[in-house]
């Protein structure tokens, strides 16, 4: 069973006394109040509305930086986002910011810190200091203004966004905050800038997502004919665990994603199909009882899992071949490079008795990653509107609800099992009686 919960701002208002430093200098720490709201699967209007009080820091180094010169912005926070009902694992909520520039140079800067929090965190308290980075190139003589436009905190399952204070969709109207900082650009030493027009950003950390290094600063010439490496059709056998029979399952599986070729950013559709779910045991399934999920795996340029899920089966007859699905679930791409995709495990869940399916030779006491493998690269651009807006897919729980996900496993009853004793769902356990 896993379980995947995103911790929503909670904090109380703090002061707002604010600091703006002009000049080469950085800025001063900043006391601000920011407005948040919940995003569940990265989509909707937001939901819970929440205040993050903290003190901030926006710095930039070099401090005076020369037209041409690659410069690293970081944002720094004191205490962080306050944990929600739910404990998180260290590395569970990466952390994106979006820094506009002004004045002599436009553009945005994103930075990332992936390794947030830094420790496992209990529910209710401070998830830490945050300090996250990225990079632009400085591209014209003068001064230029920085301001932290949205700080998102992406787990893979709801992203909280924040921006100024006050209650609005901060995902897609947000404000810019009063954390701000300017630097004065001289000229190159050729006396010009350099032919950039505009900043190039580094990139964002996924949901439960750990980043590797920053990206370039601006995309390569072939990034956008890069193909994806789609899995399947083709078939695969893996080993089912029910109960305490152990069986195999042979199927023809397909992972794919979409958008196969995206920049950093962007909102990413995994969908997995196999045409059959495996033979049924000897009572039938009422309609609605079956419901087929899946964990995949992200490797190379962003770690982490997503989670999908699909419909829920009608009736099935006792002996019969339970039929196909297909399971979608979504991942925000955050770090450029070639991402790797695994199918780990599929459960199909039952109120009665789950079924666990992987490569591993006992699926539950020692489970092994499938074979079932894609690949796709993420571009060192930020994502087009369409690809930030994606397939918008289902939101879970209650609206002001900060909801802990459960997927359970199924019920092909197989034969052999003598009666069965089932507990309550929530604390559900397997009694089998000789």
């Amino acid at each position: 069973m896993r379980r995947i919960a995103m911790a929503a701002a909670a904090l109380a208002v703090a002061g707002a006394g604010l600091a703006v430093v002009t000049g080469t200098a950085a800025a001063a720490p900043v006391d601000a109040s920011l407005g948040c709201r919940l995003y569940f699967s990265d989509a909707g209007t937001g939901t819970s509305p929440t205040t993050w009080a903290d003190t901030f820091t926006l710095s930039q180094s070099p401090a005076s930086p020369a037209a041409g010169q690659t410069v690293t912005v970081t944002l720094a926070a004191v205490a962080g986002v306050t944990n929600g009902p739910v404990p998180l694992n260290a590395g569970d909520v990466p952390v994106r910011v979006t820094v506009a520039l002004g004045g002599a140079q436009t553009g945005t800067v994103t930075l990332d810190q992936a390794a947030y929090p830094a420790a496992a965190k209990a529910a209710g308290v401070p998830l830490g200091p945050i300090s996250a980075t990225g990079t632009y190139t400085a591209t014209a003589a003068g001064t230029v203004t920085l301001v932290v436009r949205q700080v998102a905190f992406a787990n893979t399952t709801a992203t909280t966004y924040c921006s100024a204070s006050g209650d609005r969709d901060h995902k897609a109207a947000p404000v810019d905050t009063p954390v701000t900082a300017s630097a004065v650009v001289t000229p190159g030493p050729s006396g010009s800038a350099s032919p950039s027009a505009s900043a190039s950003a580094s990139p964002s950390a996924s949901a439960s997502a750990s980043a590797s290094a920053s990206p370039s600063a601006s995309a390569s010439s072939t990034e956008a004919a890069t193909p994806a490496e789609t899995f399947g059709p083709a078939s695969v056998t893996m080993k089912c665990k029910t109960l305490s029979t152990i069986r195999d399952w042979t199927a023809t599986h397909t992972l794919t994603m979409s958008p196969a070729n995206p920049g950093y950013g962007a909102n990413v559709t995994v969908t997995y199909t196999f045409d059959n779910g495996g033979k049924n045991g000897p009572a039938p399934i009422a309609a609605g009882d079956l419901k087929p999920t899946a964990t995949v795996k992200l490797s190379g340029a962003q770690s982490g899992t997503v989670k999908l899920t699909g419909p829920a089966y009608g009736s099935i007859a006792a002996q019969a071949t339970v039929p196909g699905a297909t399971l979608t679930g979504q991942f925000v791409a955050g770090t450029p490079g070639v991402v790797t995709l695994t199918v780990a495990d599929i459960l199909f869940d039952h109120p009665q008795v789950d079924t666990e399916c992987n490569k591993g030779s006992d699926p539950v006491t020692s489970p092994a990653d499938t074979t079932i493998v894609a690949r796709f690269t993420v571009k060192s651009t930020p994502a087009t509107p369409s690809e930030v807006t994606g397939e918008a897919l289902p939101k879970t729980g209650d609206g002001g609800i900060l909801p802990v996900i459960l997927l359970w496993g199924t019920a092909l009853l197989l034969t052999g099992v003598g009666a069965l004793v089932v507990l309550p769902r929530r604390a559900r356990r397997r009694i089998v009686l000789e």
